[in-house]
């Protein structure tokens, strides 16, 4: 016969619990400076149209000087594109503060 050691059983949810528990206590990735400045930026300078402009005087430059041979333009369309899904970001983010306040 073998002999079974008693173990408690977990809660239901515990796992969980404690999960959701470690998440709220996290800190923002960033810091309050930077928030600020972020919240300033977005509220000053429309995302909307920088992101237009940008697009537009990045085709403006490709077309025009014959930028397709500069070595450095996969560094720079990698670079915009991170800044356009900022952008994106951005207005997502307002776009649903926006709703949640209506």
């Amino acid at each position: 016969m073998k002999h079974k050691k008693y173990t408690a059983t977990r809660k239901a949810g515990g796992r969980k619990r404690r999960k959701m528990q470690a998440v709220a206590e996290k800190k923002p990735v960033i810091g309050k400076a930077l928030q600020r400045e972020l919240l300033q930026f977005a509220e000053y300078h429309p995302v909307n149209r920088i992101s237009r402009n940008l697009r537009t005087m990045l085709i403006d430059f490709l077309m025009y000087d014959g930028a397709i041979e500069t070595s450095y333009l996969q560094d720079l369309l990698y670079d915009l594109q991170g800044l356009f899904e900022l952008f994106e970001a951005i207005q997502l983010d307002s776009e649903v503060e926006a709703y949640l306040k209506i």
